[in-house]
């Protein structure tokens, strides 16, 4: 029997107008060309600050579009980049797995001229987690919540819905291996969620008294 803990979050933003299409692709190129500039020449602590702006603005600005899907994953894998590059293992892994969940196509782009961080996303493409103890489970235990905003992009394209998520609680009670299981048109929704979700904390689930990785879903309500 697989064990899984799920929640539900309702988060409430009412949309100050509406829009007519979404940002363009082109506004975005001449940032993300920056941004692989940045990478290439190996400073990866600015190269994560680029990344995190042109994030920023995307979050507000984007609405649906199959390219906003792209640009949005690419902008993603240059974050996942920076922190290879600065030797962060786990913040690599969890953005470079989101860009691929947003955008599968991500997983085949040559990353070779991204040098070590490059390689190091590439032997790591996304797996489904086989995190499904059977038997007598303890659950995890939510000890700190962060509630997803409503991306104001989203919001101005009169986009809303259920939006699911899901992570695995590993046996230290931190968030992995972010999936989108039910997504909504604008990519931006499950970013802001399984952001929010990556600083939840937990009391690890446990069976016969140790630790043991679960899966966790998680819900979100997005009300216009």
């Amino acid at each position: 029997m697989s064990i899984h803990t799920r929640t539900m979050i309702f988060a409430l933003l009412v949309s100050g107008f509406m829009g007519t299409a979404s940002a363009a692709t082109g506004n975005w190129q001449t940032e993300v060309n920056q941004s692989a500039a940045t990478l290439r020449s190996g400073n990866y602590s600015n190269s994560l600050k680029v990344a995190d702006q042109i994030l920023s603005a995307m979050v507000e600005r984007l609405g649906a579009d199959g390219a906003d899907d792209t640009m949005l994953a690419t902008a993603l894998t240059h974050k996942a980049l920076a922190n290879a590059g600065l030797g962060k293992i786990n913040e690599a892994l969890w953005y470079w797995y989101i860009a691929q969940e947003i955008s599968p196509a991500i997983a085949r782009t040559d990353l070779s001229a991204f040098g070590a961080p490059g390689e190091f996303l590439k032997r790591h493409p996304f797996t489904d987690s086989d995190a499904s103890p059977s038997g007598r489970v303890t659950p995890a235990r939510i000890v700190k919540q962060v509630v997803p905003k409503f991306p104001p992009g989203a919001s101005r394209f009169g986009i809303g819905g259920d939006l699911v998520v899901q992570i695995v609680i590993d046996k230290n009670g931190q968030p992995t291996l972010p999936r989108i299981v039910h997504a909504l048109p604008a990519p931006t929704l499950s970013f802001v969620a399984l952001e929010a979700l990556k600083h939840w904390q937990f009391e690890p689930a446990r069976q016969n008294g140790e630790p043991v990785p679960i899966v966790f879903d998680l819900t979100v309500h997005y009300k216009l």
